[in-house]
């Protein structure tokens, strides 16, 4: 297949688009509108059959030749429309947006002017460089030069017009959306997982995750691209039969090539669900052994590409540490990786069967049963299926095309084009693809070809890519409102996800995707020498030898100079689009030398950079529509932003040091997005903000005696957060709800919001602005009179009211206004003393209510009189109320009737809640209410947590048969659990029992519940025994003891039954000298704890008995004197640690541990030698000695007595030293890469 084509057809759209936008809405002199006129005449001609030119490329050099220039030409037509569109622009500036009486500077010619600012306003030393770079401004004034430019052009498409005829193009209609299309919307729940046909393959691959043998530690998935190889792993790391068989699950996708150190940064990352800080090979390595040391995982491996058999063994060695039982994915499209990263037999991945792929292939293509109504279209889809192979992606991406056309001939042209004949096997399935691409309509194919330029799987944000793709001319508005766009780009986004060009990778607000490989590839090869994408220092030299004059787009990855660019790429002059990710700091010089080379940049993506300061320079690149500095350390911007008169999108969320914003900020008069989220310190706004009238996005307000200005931004939605309102200085004139006029009066009644936040203060804990003089500070009244100005409009779904100083809430919170809220958060509003009505609200879904001081009953009026209140609610929090006492009279027994959440916390005076209600309800939390003495009985109730509240709280669970995890913390009066609670809770499968101080003893019916499956007693100091039913748990596999000093032993014969145990964890418990002589009959024993015991003095024997036992850790037992000699017997135990035990004078003989992968010896001052028979234990791994001088000693590196015994280990710490690290040197160039995306579950 041919490596890249030219697509043309969406740029031709764009520029005619642009054209008549440009004719209809300015005036021009007659000469210049006839000569635009013919342009769009030729334009016209050309976009006839440029359709099927754009498929005749394949086959003939000549037309490519020929699109070839007929692309050069649209686009320096493209780049002077951009001068003749931005020369009314200047001149306009901000003289017809800003009132002249509130204009921050005299107006006189806008154009010089402008010339006047950026000269006067430049140092002496940047003087020359300004003259040089504002002949930008001084050549688009120049209306001789446009017209030369102007004729250049026409005359140009001329001669490609007249070549044109001599290849007898056909005329081909354009894609149109079919009126009969089913409108699906699209958005991060939208499920995807529709598979069909693959229920063995998953049977398959569960069954070797569920085997215990070593030869299936890494399984392959095979198959070419498009197969499904992804979509099975998720059903297999999702499948209800691994739960709780995994300690941990991790899935981590990669691309093309992955070094040892990324890898384990990333996993890491999964694990802690935090960025990985350090890149140290060393603390890296350690990291990973504590998070999965005796640890039994998953670990799927996405995408794998790379088939380097050293790093590889590298990443086996370390991933050795989990216990055993632990499994790997693999997915990879290569058996050569497959064959590198495992010894089992591949798991081939076949095409799906025809009745499979028909299914997938009608699930896309018509609406449920709409197949029926088109029998005609059946014969064709069936003869397109066979063509597809069994492949699931071309059966969906095509079934998605052909989902918009019901004529019989455009389903034709589909089963009968010559792109099925051009290849076999993956590259005929890309031919495919290439297919579904050119029915694409014009626009959807540039937005698509603009994707190319970043990496393989990077995670893309929807709504930043649909604002560059708007900043670079690939959405068009479908009329003449400009506000359009957004509406269009999310139609593109949404197309192209329904179609399975794009693939969701989250569910959050912010929607994340990606593009599935095999997409991805096609990107690549429809992408051509427009996109460039260096992703690394050797693919920065391959840029020296290549020819950038048709450069458009760059995207530069992992670039830590300050130089910035590679050398070569500043010749692509034409560069439109410039993208880094993960650079350093960037230098001034280097800045200016971007500005200077890239005249025409219309997209500047530095959002993660090191950027510590932006040069004054950026104010030349006035055709600049997208700017984001996100992330950046940025303190502030220079006054020349103002100058980018073009600039839509400036991004700056996250610059958590920025302190200010220019005031020249304010004459961007077409900015649409400004993005202050999560500038913590910023603290205030330019003076005049809110002269910036086009502006959509505006998270963050922070007010002075301009809030009333705010209704001067009419197109302002989304999310907006006004903080500091104490502050807030309003007119002094109020109107009453009911006044005539008083709608007119509203502040935020006419912005289409989604989330608002409404702070006093910082919103951080409700604190008023510590900068604000006590005397200014709001009095309640006023505070009251401002918050019901600040009424929304019913588009609202989240609100949150943060340290509000009023006495009563806003009158509009019990109206239609928040009819459509599905979140709300009401916090530390301490002079409130009643709740709003809120009962009423039917979408409502999650409701937080904290900090309420004087608040001292809820009752009927919470509930807003409904017959059903709150119909929708799932959580529900209360927190901190001081003064509550009760909460009652819901005034309905179908009160909360979908609540599965309630948390009650830290109301030190309540003694009442409703008796009824909460059918749904599946999670409760009563936390620090010691007056609370009863609770409803919650019939559907599965997990209770019961902190620091009275004893006979617990009394009322005995009916929550229900339940399945019972938590009892910080209960100081409990002296009994009632044996009723676990009569009647049979079905509880954790019991957690810590600090309780005068609890002497559990229930003596504990034995009956026999679903339980993890007990954890702690800071229990008066318990002195554990039931004699303990034996009777046959389910139980975690049983954990902390520091319950009064208990001696466990309960005689007490482990010999319990044939579920897999882990037992016995901490500062100094009342054991010994552990049960029946300890040898818990054969499912894996991992055995023991810390802190200072009296402990033996190991019961026969531990060789259990047979399974992987992890043995003893940490400060300071009376142990020896392990038992069963030990050595232990053919499954990884991991051996001990530490602390001073009497201990030697380890047992160890050859026969031929499982052992860890070893840790520490402050065992009297281990005088290595335990016999080390050196035989080929699977060692690490091995570490530390505070033992004499064994220290002996394993000094080249001259102790045993270092030849240990010498083969790759990993060795003695002491404070590490002697033996095999990694770092091969590891120590690479560096970790954040744009792969991993998912971690407990």
């Amino acid at each position: 297949m041919e490596v890249a084509s030219l697509i043309v057809s969406p740029l031709l759209q764009v520029i005619y688009e642009k054209l008549a936008s440009y004719v209809n809405g300015v005036e021009i002199p007659k000469v210049q509108k006839k000569k635009i006129k013919k342009l769009q005449d030729k334009l016209f001609i050309i976009q006839a059959v440029i359709q099927d030119a754009e498929e005749r490329q394949l086959n003939d050099n000549r037309v490519k030749i020929w699109l070839s220039k007929l692309r050069d030409a649209a686009y320096d037509a493209d780049d002077l429309l951009d001068e003749i569109t931005t020369q009314p622009l200047l001149r306009r500036s901000l003289k017809e947006r800003v009132p002249s009486e509130c204009s921050p500077w005299n107006w006189k010619d806008p154009v010089k002017d402008q010339l006047r600012r950026i000269q006067s306003s430049t140092s002496k030393e940047t003087q020359r460089q300004v003259r040089i770079t504002s002949f930008a401004f001084q050549s688009i004034f120049s209306s001789f030069e446009m017209r030369r430019k102007l004729t250049d052009i026409i005359e140009r498409l001329d001669d490609i017009e007249r070549e044109m005829s001599t290849f007898s193009f056909k005329d081909v209609v354009a894609y149109k959306r079919s009126d009969t299309r089913e409108k699906r919307e699209t958005g991060p729940d939208v499920d995807e997982s529709q598979v069909h046909g693959r229920a063995d393959d998953v049977k398959k691959i569960v069954d070797l995750l569920l085997s215990s043998g070593a030869d299936t530690w890494v399984i392959p998935i095979v198959g070419i691209g498009g197969i499904g190889k992804t979509t099975l792993a998720q059903l297999v790391y999702n499948d209800p039969r691994l739960d709780g068989h995994f300690d941990k699950k991790i899935w981590v996708s990669l691309y093309d090539s992955f070094s040892t150190k990324r890898l384990l940064t990333e996993i890491l990352e999964c694990l802690t669900e935090h960025r990985c800080e350090s890149s140290h090979m060393g603390v890296l390595q350690s990291q990973l052994r504590d998070s999965l040391y005796g640890k039994r995982y998953l670990l799927v491996m996405d995408d794998v590409w790379g088939d380097d058999q050293e790093e590889w063994d590298k990443v086996r060695s370390l991933l050795r540490c989990g216990a055993e039982g632990s499994k790997i994915i693999v997915t990879t499209r290569t058996e050569r990786v497959a064959s590198i990263m495992s010894n089992a037999p591949s798991h081939l991945l076949e095409g799906l069967a025809k009745d499979d792929c028909w299914t997938l292939f009608k699930q896309q293509a018509f609406a449920h049963g709409e197949e029926n109504d088109f029998p005609n279209l059946l014969p064709i889809s069936l003869r397109i299926i066979d063509k597809c192979q069994g492949v699931p992606l071309a059966a969906k991406v095509l079934g998605g095309l052909l989902r918009s056309k019901r004529e019989e001939d455009e389903w034709l042209r589909v089963q009968e084009s010559d792109l099925w004949s051009l290849d076999t096997g993956e590259k005929r399935i890309l031919s495919v693809l290439r297919l579904s691409f050119n029915h694409l309509p014009s626009n959807l194919k540039r937005c698509f070809a603009y994707c190319a330029i970043y990496p393989r799987n990077y995670h893309l944000n929807k709504e930043k890519l649909i604002q560059q793709w708007i900043a670079g001319g690939l959405v068009q508005p479908a009329g003449d409102n400009p506000h359009m766009l957004e509406q269009m780009g999310n139609e593109c986004f949404n197309d192209l996800l329904e179609m399975s060009f794009f693939q969701l990778t989250s569910s959050s607000d912010a929607v994340e995707f990606k593009i599935p490989s095999l997409m991805y590839d096609l990107a690549k090869l429809i992408a051509g020498k427009e996109f460039l994408t260096i992703e690394n220092t050797d693919q920065a030299q391959v840029v020296t030898g290549r020819n950038l004059a048709e450069t458009r787009y760059a995207l530069v990855e992992n670039n830590y100079r300050s130089s910035l660019l590679p050398k070569a790429l500043y010749k692509a002059h034409k560069l439109c689009s410039l993208n880094f990710l993960a650079s350093g700091d960037i230098s001034m010089e280097a800045q200016r030398n971007l500005v200077q080379c890239f005249r025409h940049l219309k997209i500047l993506n530095l959002s993660g950079s090191g950027i510590k300061r932006l040069h004054r320079s950026i104010g030349d690149l006035i055709y600049l529509r997208y700017l984001d500095l996100s992330n950046t350390p940025l303190q502030t911007l220079p006054e020349t932003i103002g100058h980018l008169c073009n600039l839509r999108t400036l991004d700056l969320s996250g610059c958590t040091n920025l302190l200010e914003l220019p005031g020249e900020i304010v004459k961007l008069v077409n900015l649409i997005h400004l993005n202050v989220k999560d500038c913590t310190r910023l603290a205030s706004l330019p003076a005049f903000w809110w002269s910036m009238v086009s502006l959509r996005t505006l998270p963050i307000v922070i007010p002075s005696m301009d809030l009333h200005m705010l209704h001067r931004l009419k197109d302002l939605q989304g999310e907006l957060k006004i903080k500091y309102l104490e502050n807030c200085k309003v007119r002094s004139h109020w109107m009453q709800p009911g006044d005539i006029g008083y709608e007119e009066c509203l502040i935020l009644n006419h912005l289409q919001l989604r989330t608002l936040d409404l702070f006093w203060g910082d919103g951080g804990e409700g604190k008023l602005n510590q900068n604000t003089p006590r005397q200014t500070r709001q009095p309640e009244l006023f505070s009251q009179e401002l918050i019901n100005r600040l009424k929304p409009s019913p588009n609202i779904r989240r609100l949150s009211i943060k340290g509000y100083l009023g006495c009563q809430f806003p009158f509009w919170m019990e109206s239609d206004a928040i009819h459509n809220l599905t979140v709300l958060e009401l916090i530390n509003c301490k002079t409130v003393e009643t709740l709003p009505m809120l009962g009423q609200l039917p979408f409502l879904k999650c409701l937080n209510i904290q900090g309420m001081d004087n608040v001292v009953k809820i009752d009927n009026e919470f509930s807003g009189g409904a017959m059903r209140p709150f119909p929708s609610l799932n959580e529900l929090t209360l927190q901190d109320f001081p003064e509550l006492r009760t909460w009652e009279g819901m005034g309905s027994t179908e009160a909360f009737p979908c609540l599965k959440k309630l948390s009650i916390m830290n109301c030190p005076l309540l003694k009442t809640m409703p008796s009824f209600g909460f059918p749904c309800l599946k999670r409760l939390s009563i936390m620090k209410c010691p007056l609370l003495k009863t609770m409803p009985s919650f019939p559907t109730l599965q997990h209770l947590m019961l902190q620091d509240c009275d004893p006979l709280l617990l009394r009322s669970a005995a009916d929550l048969r229900t339940l399945l995890t019972l938590v009892i913390d910080s209960s100081c009066e409990l002296d009994f659990i009632p044996k009723v609670l676990l009569e009647n809770c049979l079905l509880l499968v954790s019991l957690t029992v810590i600090s309780c101080p005068m609890l002497p003893r559990l229930p003596a019916n504990l034995g009956r519940v026999t679903a339980l499956k993890s007990l954890k007693i702690g800071w229990c100091v008066m318990l002195d025994s554990l039931p004699h039913g303990l034996a009777n748990l046959i389910s139980l596999e975690n049983l954990e003891i902390i520091e319950c000093p009064s208990l001696i032993t466990l309960p005689e014969q007490s482990l010999e039954r319990l044939s579920s145990l897999r882990s037992l964890s016995i901490e500062n418990c100094n009342g054991f000298t010994s552990l049960p002589r029946g300890m040898q009959h818990a054969t499912a024993l894996e991992r055995l704890t023991v810390m802190y015991c200072s009296n402990l003095a033996s190991l019961p024997d026969g531990l060789q008995n259990l047979l399974v036992l992987k992890s043995l850790t003893i940490l400060s037992c300071p009376e142990l004197a020896s392990l038992p000699d069963g030990v050595q017997h232990m053919m499954m135990l990884q991991n051996l640690e001990i530490r602390i035990c001073p009497k201990i004078m030697a380890l047992p003989k160890v050859k026969d541990l031929i499982s052992l992968r860890s070893l840790a010896i520490s402050d065992c001052q009297n281990i005088k030698s290595l335990p016999e028979g080390i050196e035989q234990l080929s699977g060692l791994q690490h091995l570490s000695i530390q505070d033992c001088p004499e064994l220290e000693k002996r394993c000094k590196k080249g001259e102790g007595e045993d270092w030849l015994k240990i010498s083969r280990i790759p990993y060795v710490y003695i002491g404070a030293s590490v002697l033996q690290n095999r990694r770092d040197t091969a590891a120590s160039s690479s560096s970790s890469n954040n744009f792969s995306h991993c998912f971690f579950a407990l």
